[in-house]
């Protein structure tokens, strides 16, 4: 397997002794000799690979790789991971929808089988107009262990003897991030040890919005923003917090959840993060993301008892090793790539 890795910037580095098989090449230095590079690059990978898999839509890479599989006569496996649900559609929705309409959407149509991380994506794909094969695959995680919390509490004393509700990943509205923020002056007037962590890298400006509701609230004794966390700092405070919380207005299938309830943290997210197993197993909420009912299952889900919390704890984890472990989901995902090969068609394929 060859892998091509285009970024910006890599959410945590590749540590020391990079597989040789991936090439990295910087989205930000596409012109001029990236662009020989990249050409040079893709077409060798495409000759060399069996079976391509492309990540994501809007960039030259995805364009490029279902070109030339077609050319050589190699089956194309389209990834969109949540780039068509709604609310992205609408933004930038004039631009999307002349670009899909010129090169995206016949360019996806050539693509031997789409996979979906959910339900709700085998729509959005039919919405978009694609009618090939869809595989239904989720996200997996690698089991995580909690871990001790001490160095977290150091760093951020005011956390000590509270319960901790966890946001972690992008500052960006679409998250749901300020209607959380608008929702916990409830819940802290409620409970005085309720509080709430914030935690990843911020965009689109949204950290400013989200500042601005602390103070207009006077929240700033409850709610601490770390910036960006990783490695032992992120399994400690997801160790430390009583709930995760992603009050999300469009996901694609978020790992932060997965990586929660893997560690045995139970989760309140809204339907639209695409995961309703938390909520019929028992593993956490789902709810809306309108600050007065977040606000009311919040503060529910604080006031649970030490029986009932632990019961979802220990559903949460049961729930991520089970169905969401990279040995299930590989394992079902290498079963499409042998059908594109000629093998037996899997029972993840839908119509």
């Amino acid at each position: 397997m060859h892998q091509i890795a285009m970024c910006d910037q890599f959410e945590q580095k590749l540590a020391d002794g990079i597989d040789p098989r991936v090439e990295r090449i910087d989205r930000a230095s596409f012109r001029g000799w990236a662009d020989l590079q990249l050409s040079t690059v893709l077409r060798d990978a495409v000759a060399a690979a069996d079976v391509c898999h492309v990540h994501g839509l809007w960039e030259a890479h995805s364009l490029a790789v279902r070109r030339l599989a077609r050319q050589m006569g190699k089956p194309v496996v389209s990834s969109v991971h949540g780039m068509l649900e709604r609310w992205e559609m609408e933004n930038k929705r004039i631009k999307k929808s002349v670009y899909s309409w010129l090169l995206e959407r016949p360019s996806l149509a050539r693509s031997f089988c789409l996979r979906a991380l959910s339900e709700r994506e085998v729509g959005d794909y039919r919405r978009f107009g694609v009618r090939r094969p869809i595989a239904l695959v989720p996200n997996g995680i690698n089991a995580i262990e909690r871990v001790d919390t001490a160095a977290l509490l150091e760093k951020f004393p005011e956390l000590a003897g509270k319960a901790i509700v966890l946001f972690l990943g992008r500052i960006h509205h679409k998250k749901g991030i300020l209607n959380l923020l608008q929702a916990w002056k409830a819940v802290a007037e409620h409970r005085d040890d309720a509080h709430l962590v914030i935690a990843g890298p911020d965009y689109v400006g949204t950290l400013i919005r989200a500042r601005q509701i602390i103070t207009d609230l006077s929240l700033e004794k409850t709610v601490t923003i770390t910036g960006i966390i990783s490695g032992q700092t992120k399994l400690a405070a997801l160790s430390a917090a009583r709930y995760f919380c992603l009050p999300s207005y469009s996901e694609g299938f978020s790992v932060a959840v997965l990586e929660a309830l893997s560690i045995g943290l139970p989760a309140v997210i809204t339907p639209e993060c695409n995961i309703p197993e938390v909520a019929s197993s028992g593993a956490g909420v789902s709810t809306s993301n309108e600050p007065a009912i977040l606000a009311e299952t919040l503060i529910s889900c604080l006031s649970a008892s030490s029986c009932e919390w632990q019961a979802m704890s220990v559903a949460a984890q049961n729930l991520a090793r089970s169905q969401f472990d990279w040995n299930v989901t590989g394992k079902t995902m290498h079963s499409v790539y042998e059908w594109l090969l000629g093998g037996n068609r899997p029972s993840c394929i839908v119509n």
